[in-house]
């Protein structure tokens, strides 16, 4: 992967072979088109993204409590509890007590999201199957690989970037400023990062089943 980008001395921009450069924009216009699903999605459902994507959160992971919810969705505390009064007011997530410790509360989808889940996403499930079908197991590892680093990369960069992101009113000379700062912190995250390229993944890509 790294011997395929170098950089360009006229412009510091990287540059990149053309399959590599097909990847990235094939990855960019996934990004973009899969936001758009996810909108439609949300707006079916009643709620926001940022509600759309906790509730995604909590399907995919099984139930959890507050606190989990907020650091996987890189929300405050405070934050996360609005979210989940606004999906429990909307019929999609429901706050259930520990049976064994009624100090621990958990956030479950409920019955309805759970079928609508099932009705929405059945038809995409069913179109990468077939679509997959022919594809060996090895270049199933190779896509699964540069997906997982991709959401890597872009939890990291989300983060960096978050603490460059201005709390008031902000003019282009200091958006600019601030968007080379996060450029030049993220030098060091990078070194890191693309060691974790084909690094497995560290939970079971649904609740309760393991990688083989």
């Amino acid at each position: 992967m790294n011997r395929n980008i170098r950089k360009s001395r006229e412009n510091g921009n990287p540059m990149v072979d053309p399959m590599v450069a097909r990847l990235i924009a094939a990855a960019r216009g996934s990004q973009n088109a899969y936001d758009m699903f996810d909108e439609a999605v949300g707006k079916l459902f009643g709620n926001n993204r940022t509600d759309a994507r906790c509730a995604d959160f909590v399907q995919r992971f099984g139930r959890m409590t507050a606190g989990e919810l907020a650091s996987r969705a890189g929300l405050s505390t405070g934050a996360v509890t609005t979210v989940i009064d606004r999906l429990e007011k909307a019929g999609i997530a429901q706050r259930v007590v520990d049976p064994t410790d009624r100090r621990k509360v958990y956030v479950e989808l409920t019955e309805f999201a759970h079928t609508m889940v099932n009705i929405i996403f059945e038809p995409m499930g069913m179109a990468f199957a077939e679509a997959m079908r022919g594809v060996s197991v090895s270049d199933l590892r190779v896509i699964s690989q540069y997906l997982e680093f991709s959401e890597r990369m872009s939890r990291g960069y989300a983060e960096i970037l978050s603490q460059h992101t201005p709390r008031g009113e902000s003019d282009l000379k200091d958006r600019l400023q601030r968007a080379r700062s996060f450029a030049r912190d993220s030098v060091k995250f990078n070194r890191e990062l693309v060691k974790t390229y084909g690094q497995e993944p560290s939970e079971p890509p649904e609740p309760g089943k393991k990688l083989k």
